[in-house]
């Protein structure tokens, strides 16, 4: 169907050209119908135009001409209809022809040709894109845009010599230059802009195929060949709330939705779709019902929460633990486990409909789009450029018109008191709302809860409507929305009593689609805020709760005891509190008792299930704080903001899949320095200057890290005893630093003054003692002193098969493989890698793919190269660098990861241009190191340890 309405619209601006030239010039366009032709043509012009700035503009047009003959057959090979491109060479020949003929105010020959060079570029960019695109479907509309462009523009510039030209149309003054000038100007917008879509699209499907290379690979490093099938849990589903019994109408997109995804049939292809619209007019409802509407037909219907990628991934690992449980799912192996479940979708025969919500940004989709047959995928948005990108189609969700936004109203209030003529009362409100379903539906929540008539609530409505405009507050509309939401909220949110208030504000700072409720309980009440004395009182808090979801303010998960609420109803909140810098600092103190400190961390299973509850309602509210940097009356930080940033990057920096600690950082020096000095906690900021170590060290920053270090260590001196743990972890950090930097005489100096701490209560602390023992051996053996090593891991790895922990054994059985190593006793080397890797296989998905198992991976491949087992080498390093990209090791060690890669396959000379790509690969993540990644030219194995931490080398 879209292929003959394109073809149609080509055809109908050839015609136009047709009818609108002269006879003769229509007929000199005929002649030239092709490249060959046109370039036959301009030998000719070469000898009628023989000055030299003629010759020049001929022989410069002749590379652009590639550009067009490309694109132009991109165009035709991608209609299913014939479609003639010959008028745009004649067209093209009569412009050129005129240029070299013209005389006027500016040369005609230099300005046209240069015309002609930048839409010439512009297309060379669109050709470059060929290649790299799947679906063509995706830029048809783009391509016949860009043709019917240029060859309107032909046709004006050839129109606009033949009515303004002067002196046998030879010349054209000022005023028809700026005129032809504009219309250039317009069409070479119109084309730059199509080029620029069609460049987003190759570039979606680019990455959409490395992201899906990355997974096949994963796949077949997890062993997910022979994974069963139907061992899982079905049938099953992960939809976030109840279903809504009261949903009203869209029966037209419901039936659309069904019959374009289908999910049901298991013979179709893998069928998308995207309902994009404003905020509030609802997309996720409609999801909802879909998606209950169809859970009897289906075996499993799965919902990713999407507004950022830790959210998806949370989703899926929700998917993979709690509703399919499947065998190798681990709950902190979040990437893991949507391998798993994506692995699942693509091998299954089961009917399944997953549904991503909230989907702000079309790049959080590369990684976890499933690349399966058969299924349906359901996509929410409100960018409908997310509905037009790598999904087959959008399905656009408009407001209630004014007659169904009367039904819905009555529909939503069976609690009102009836009266005659109540329709026409309810077409009113409903034209006033502009007819938004989430704000019609906060209205209904109101008249069921004070048993209003409608049309008692219209005249409160039409006086609160008018003191608003009286007040003409500002920073309350939003684009695309009617002023009359401004009343909605107004009367919403006074409604609500002091607890219920207290309670939403808190909510409006956090993760809109899930906020655990115990956030609401504390361990110390006694030291709340009095804005939050509700959480004390389970009744109060009770009370708050049945407010918020009486007035439909948020919703209640009661199976996953959490609660959602709507972002605009967030954002409205927020840009409406009384004190809003009250409620920040509320929600502050109470994620502040969830989230331990540095010195009370115990990093088991239990706190990482709490981080994954935590975690995500940090780093709304920090965004929250950020966003309101940039508004009037923005939130001022305070420490415990501070705090909360650097308990929370502290508790999850070694296991930042996710890549959010560098932010929090950020968020965090800058908050902190944004603080007077009385407020500043000179402890706090040893303490985010000693994470700000840690993470410089994964950026290779080596100098940088042992600055904020040495910073640390003295505030720490200065106000902690001596023999405080607090001390020991600086000086542990400290060791590091210098080691880093190749300095192993002085950084073993700073380890053993950590040591003398640890002889002290502060070793009372078992895995502390072990990491330091580990760090002091790879100490000893990086300066050749290999027995003290080896009698140091043999204590340290001692300690870790006590406390039975898979984490720390591996990490000891790779550090004496890098010892023996380093020995050459490489069959010493290599038992202590098997070892490692069978305690990684017996560990589980999480333990497998975690940065040690890439690690784990190297020290094998680096082993089988010195014992000349090319081909183990080239399976273990290829690993190394697939499972250090997926959990996003630090780009210095996944340089090291790579260049080990390349050498390997360097050793089969079938694969010396892989080999080659990968070297080139690992000079690119070197490069890109803030500090340049060292002398490039060095590419030996010495050069790319440099790049590395001291724990991994």
């Amino acid at each position: 169907m879209y292929d003959e309405i394109y073809t149609q619209s080509w055809h109908e601006s050839i015609k136009e050209c047709e009818r609108t030239l002269e006879r003769h010039d229509h007929e000199r366009a005929m002649q030239v119908k092709s490249l060959q032709n046109f370039r036959d043509e301009l030998g000719k012009l070469f000898i009628e135009y023989p000055d030299d700035s003629s010759k020049k503009a001929i022989i410069l047009i002749y590379p652009t001409l590639d550009h067009y003959e490309t694109f132009a057959q991109n165009f035709v090979n991608m209609m299913a209809n014939p479609v003639d491109t010959s008028m745009m060479w004649g067209l093209l020949f009569l412009v050129f022809k005129l240029a070299l003929g013209s005389t006027g105010p500016v040369s005609p020959l230099s300005r046209i040709t240069r015309w002609l060079e930048k839409i010439g570029h512009e297309l060379r960019d669109s050709n470059n894109c060929r290649d790299r695109i799947t679906d063509l479907e995706k830029v048809k509309s783009d391509t016949v845009e860009v043709n019917k462009e240029i060859v309107i523009l032909w046709l004006n510039i050839i129109m606009t010599f033949r009515n303004k030209g002067q002196g046998h149309e030879t010349w054209l003054n000022d005023s028809a230059w700026d005129s032809l000038t504009a219309i250039y100007n317009t069409a070479y917008q119109n084309i730059a802009e199509a080029i620029k879509r069609i460049e987003k699209v190759a570039e979606i499907a680019e990455r959409h195929a490395r992201a899906m290379e990355q997974i096949s690979i994963l796949q077949s490093l997890l062993s997910l060949r022979d994974f069963p099938q139907e061992g899982v849990s079905m049938p099953c589903n992960t939809l976030p709330v109840a279903e809504n019994n009261r949903f009203y109408g869209r029966r037209d997109l419901l039936q659309r939705l069904e019959d374009h995804l289908r999910p049901a049939d298991t013979r179709s292809r893998l069928s998308s779709i995207a309902l994009y619209g404003l905020g509030g007019i609802g997309k996720t409802q409609i999801a909802l019902a879909y998606a209950y509407q169809k859970l009897d037909d289906l075996d499993t219907v799965f919902w990713i929460s999407a507004e950022d990628t830790y959210s998806i991934q949370q989703s899926f690992s929700r998917v993979a633990i709690d509703a399919l449980k499947l065998p190798k799912a681990n709950p902190q192996a979040y990437q893991e486990n949507m391998v798993l479940v994506l692995d699942w979708l693509q091998k299954t025969s089961a009917k399944w409909l997953l549904i991503f919500d909230n989907v702000d940004n079309h790049s959080v989709l590369d990684n976890c789009w499933p690349a399966s047959k058969h299924g349906a995928v359901l996509v929410t948005t409100r960018d409908v450029l997310v509905a037009t990108l790598l999904i087959d189609t959008g399905l656009e969700v408009n407001e209630f018109d004014n007659d169904e936004g009367a039904k819905f109203l009555l529909h939503m209030t069976p609690s009102r008191r009836r009266i005659d003529s109540e329709l026409e009362s309810a077409r009113r409100v409903a034209k006033e709302l502009g007819g938004l379903p989430l704000a019609l539906n906060q209205m209904a929540a109101l008249i069921n809860a004070r048993n209003y008539s409608i049309d008692d609530f219209y005249i409160m409505y039409a006086k609160y409507d008018q003191r608003l405009h009286n007040q003409k507050k500002s920073g309350w509309k939003y684009l695309g929305y009617p002023y009359g939401l401004d009343t909605v909220w107004e009367i919403s949110f006074m409604n609500l009593g002091d607890h219920a208030r207290a309670c939403l504000g808190v909510l409006s700072f956090l993760s809109a689609d899930s906020v655990p409720a115990e956030v609401f309980t504390a361990s110390e009440p006694n030291k709340l805020p009095d804005v939050l004395s509700f959480c004390s009182d389970e009744l109060n808090l009770g009370d708050a709760i049945e407010e918020l979801t009486h007035h439909a303010l948020a919703r209640k998960n009661i199976e996953q005891d959490s609660f959602r609420i709507h972002r605009l109803v967030q954002a409205e909140y927020r840009a409406r509190m009384d004190n809003a810098q009250e409620e920040f600092e509320a929600a502050i103190r109470l994620l502040l008792m969830k989230i331990p400190s540095q010195r009370s961390s115990k990093f088991n299973d239990e706190e990482w299930l709490l981080y994954e509850r935590y975690i995500p309602q940090v780093i709304a509210l920090a965004k929250n704080y950020n966003d309101s940097q940039t508004k009037p009356n923005p939130l001022k930080p305070t420490m415990d903001f501070v705090r909360l940033l650097t308990n929370s990057s502290n508790a999850i920096h070694d296991n930042d899949t996710m890549h959010v600690v560098p932010e929090m950082l950020e968020t965090a020096d800058s908050a902190y320095h944004s603080c007077t000095g009385e407020q500043r906690d000179m402890l706090l900021w040893s303490l985010l200057q000693y994470l700000k170590c840690m993470y410089h060290f994964c950026t290779s920053e080596f100098t940088r890290s042992e600055r904020e270090m040495t910073e640390s260590l003295d505030i720490r001196l200065e106000l902690l005893h001596h023999d405080d743990l607090l001390v020991a972890l600086s000086y542990n950090g400290l060791g590091m630093a210098a080691g880093c930097q190749g300095r192993y005489e002085e950084g073993l100096q700073w380890l053993l003054k950590a040591h003398r701490v640890y002889e002290g209560p502060a070793g009372d602390i078992p895995s502390r003692k072990l990491v330091w023992g580990y760090n002091l051996s790879r100490n000893y053996y990086c300066m050749g002193k290999y027995e003290d090593a080896r009698k140091r891991l043999d204590e340290a790895l001692g300690i870790a098969d006590r406390l039975q922990s898979w984490y720390m054994q591996v990490y000891g059985h790779l550090a004496f493989a890098s010892l023996y190593t380093r020995m050459n006793n490489l069959d010493k080397a290599k038992s202590h890698v098997d070892i490692a890797k069978q305690i990684l296989e017996a560990s589980g998905t999480a333990a497998r793919f975690s940065w040690l198992s890439s690690y784990c991976a190297y020290r094998a491949g680096d082993v089988a190269m010195k014992r000349g087992h090319f081909d183990e080498a080239i399976e273990e390093t290829e690993r190394s660098a697939a499972i250090g990209r997926l959990v996003k090791v630090p780009t210095g060690i996944l340089a090291r990861c790579v260049h080990a890669y390349s050498k390997a396959l360097a050793t089969d000379p079938s694969r010396r241009k892989e080999s080659e790509r990968q070297r080139k690969e690992a000079r690119r993540l070197r490069l890109s190191l803030p500090d340049g990644g060292g002398d490039l030219d060095d590419e030996s194995d010495e050069a790319f340890e440099r790049l590395v931490k001291m724990d991994h080398r």
